[in-house]
């Protein structure tokens, strides 16, 4: 892991450079939260007695959220590696 920046300029660089990132998965994260429960009004046919919707968003979303995470973490730690290459 690697040690935090003391230098407020890497920082304010840093968060620049993951800002859209952050914001096309902030975005895709609120399209799995709430875009589901639009389409599991109207059940097209049901399992167990709930929505195929309600399952495929009980299944799918936490699924999504982990590679939220992951992608979020693959793209920091590749940006602190190329931050660090060049530092020396």
């Amino acid at each position: 892991m690697s040690e935090p920046a003391d230098d407020q300029q890497a920082i304010y660089s840093h968060w620049l450079a993951m800002r859209p990132l952050a914001l096309w998965l902030t975005l895709a994260w609120a399209l799995v939260t709430f875009v589901p429960p639009f389409f599991a009004r109207e059940p097209w046919f049901e399992v167990a007695g709930a929505s195929v919707a309600v399952w495929i968003a009980a299944q799918v979303g936490p699924l999504v959220y982990v590679l939220l995470a992951w992608l979020y973490e693959r793209r920091a730690s590749r940006r602190d590696a190329q931050r660090a290459q060049r530092a020396g």
